[in-house]
């Protein structure tokens, strides 16, 4: 056999010897882990020892605690949703204090209010009751609530009587007013056509002292010419006679014929004419009769 043979049948037969040792090393191991562990799978949960125990001991532990874990959650929860609950009703109740407040606020004002009413009220009535004694109005016990009334009511039905005199009286008056004012449109409509009147009078009246001088005579055709203004009021025929003067000589009377642009042609008659007189050019015209009469 050779020498290389021999090394490697002698490495072989250390390590066969060697796993073996290895194997009853691990074995041991085995067995201490085991031991401690309390036992393989084939040991029952209930009778494991060591380790095993322990961990199933810290399992339930473990499991306990995230039971009473979640119960306080749970707990602290419901008591988060009553502490809310009690703070709405907390705000519910101020509110409904600070209503309530603020209503007998307004109840205390009312009453306030009523009783100065009904103080005022009282003074009042013991005023009216003085004063209808005073009067004589009123001559029953005012002790006695029934003969009051009675004499108030009396009272009372006087004076709702004498309203209704008043209230007559007054739709007569009425009645008296409306006619009048009826009547004073009327006169002032008569006073207005009144003024009207007197106004062109006086405004004619002021033309009553016009003069006019004669442009032409014609003894043959018995007319004369002359000229006056738009505003003369002189109108043809027998409205607007007219007089020819020569000083306080009245020389013959007109009647005027036509008016065309201001030109005025006028016939006469000679059996009118003074004694030894005749119209000529110069003569000045009158109104015979005053304008507007």
């Amino acid at each position: 056999m050779k020498v290389s043979q021999l090394v490697i049948s002698l490495i072989t037969l250390l390590m066969g010897v060697g796993l073996i040792m290895y194997s009853a090393d691990q074995q041991q191991v085995m067995d201490v882990l085991v031991a401690t562990h309390g036992g393989g799978p084939q040991v029952a949960d209930a009778d494991a020892t060591g380790l095993r125990k322990l961990n199933s001991e810290l399992d339930a532990e473990v499991a306990r605690i995230s039971g009473e874990r979640s119960a306080a959650i749970e707990a602290t929860e419901g008591a988060r949703v009553e502490m809310r609950d009690a703070r709405d009703k907390r705000n519910d109740a101020e509110a409904k204090l600070a209503a309530d407040k603020a209503e007998n606020e307004e109840l205390k004002v009312k009453v306030e209010s009523a009783t100065k009413t009904a103080v005022q009220l009282r003074d009042t009535y013991n005023a009216a009751l003085a004063k209808l004694k005073a009067e004589g109005s009123l001559d029953a016990d005012t002790s006695d609530l029934g003969a009051l009334v009675e004499a108030v009511k009396a009272v009372v039905d006087r004076e709702n009587a004498r309203k209704k005199d008043l209230e007559t009286q007054l739709e007569e008056e009425k009645v008296v007013r409306e006619a009048a004012t009826e009547k004073l449109a009327k006169e002032k409509v008569e006073l207005n056509r009144i003024n009207g009147i007197n106004e062109r009078f006086f405004k004619d009246y002021m033309k009553n002292g016009d003069e006019f001088a004669l442009l032409a005579v014609d003894m043959r055709w018995r007319f004369v010419a002359f000229k006056v203004g738009a505003d003369s009021g002189l109108v043809a025929g027998d409205s607007t006679p007219l007089l020819v003067k020569r000083g306080p000589v009245e020389v013959v009377k007109l009647r005027i014929i036509s008016i065309k642009d201001g030109m005025v042609t006028a016939e006469f008659d000679p059996k009118t004419m003074a004694p030894g007189v005749r119209p000529q050019v110069g003569d000045l015209v009158f109104r015979q009769k005053p304008l507007g009469s």
